[in-house]
């Protein structure tokens, strides 16, 4: 009977646990009081690791050029302050280090004379990259280390590309990402002690990028994105953004945390030009970068 379930706090839960979003509540002091499956399976944190923490030591967001959204620059903050539902995207810190972006909902939880007595957070993947795995066998396409496409199937995307392009007499934007200091960090710890840091920056451009973009391998620690629909502005935008990102990502490294640094370079294919000349008149974005080799160096704090 319906009237029997909306009587069952316990069956409410259980709906609450079970939706295919990330749901958590928070006190009016911002301690983590329910956390469902949908956040557990969105930032990689378990629901008995959180509750009861500040809900800001747990998703440690920022915006899209880096700022962390702590404090009073926190929207779920200004729920508890001042009362008001917030709309807005952030990219949390997955427990694995790379960044997702997400769609966030707040809204206020009122007591008795409307008082503040917490809020609930619900939060979406604000992008859903397209799973190669979806579609037709890669048979062996897929790089093993970061689960993106390989440096031959990237090519083979860019060739069609190239001749699409001429065919229609239109344009696409181009991303050129390098993950920096890995050279020194192998020396140090090996060829295997790179794998992590590759492994987070795709997982954060993938993260990052919509269904229409692609990204696959190019050259050693580097990648390649192809904007097939984007506008010089938003190839120009998409580099900051992804740079920034990747800057506030980490990787564990036996107990330690180390920052990724990487540089983003970009340009604009258009109707006439030359692969080779578009990749060597790649402009690199300008954003403030670490210093050489910060992928090497301990977080000795949050960001």
């Amino acid at each position: 009977m319906v009237s029997d379930f909306l009587d069952n706090p316990k069956l409410f839960r259980h709906l609450l646990e079970d939706l295919p979003v990330g749901i958590y509540i928070v006190d009016r002091e911002g301690r983590i009081r329910f956390w469902n499956r949908g956040a557990e399976r969105l930032t990689g944190h378990l629901s008995h690791d959180v509750v009861g923490h500040d809900f800001e030591e747990v998703v440690r967001a920022c915006d899209r050029r880096g700022n962390s959204l702590a404090g009073e620059c926190c929207p779920v903050r200004m729920t508890l302050s001042q009362r008001k539902a917030q709309r807005y995207t952030a990219y949390y810190l997955h427990k694995n280090g790379y960044r997702t972006a997400v769609r966030i909902r707040t809204r206020p939880i009122l007591e008795y004379g409307d008082a503040i007595g917490g809020a609930t957070v619900l939060f979406e993947e604000a992008f859903v990259y397209r799973d190669e795995s979806a579609g037709p066998p890669m048979y062996g396409c897929l790089d093993a280390a970061t689960g993106v496409p390989s440096l031959r199937l990237t090519r083979a995307v860019l060739h069609e590309c190239m001749v699409g392009m001429e065919q229609a007499h239109t344009g696409f934007g181009l991303l050129r990402i390098r993950v920096l200091g890995l050279e020194e960090f192998r020396a140090q710890h090996g060829p295997q002690a790179v794998v992590p840091f590759m492994r987070t920056a795709a997982q954060t451009l993938r993260n990052s990028l919509d269904a229409e973009n692609f990204l696959g391998c190019w050259g050693e620690n580097e990648f390649l994105v192809v904007l097939p629909l984007a506008s010089p502005v938003m190839v120009a935008m998409t580099a900051e953004i992804l740079v920034n990102l990747l800057r506030h990502s980490e990787v564990l490294w036996w107990g330690d945390h180390f920052r990724v640094d990487a540089e983003v370079a970009y340009a604009m294919a258009t109707w006439g030009s030359d692969l080779e000349s578009i990749l060597r008149e790649m402009k690199p974005t300008h954003s403030k970068g670490m210093a050489k080799g910060a992928v090497a160096a301990n977080v000795s704090e949050r960001f």
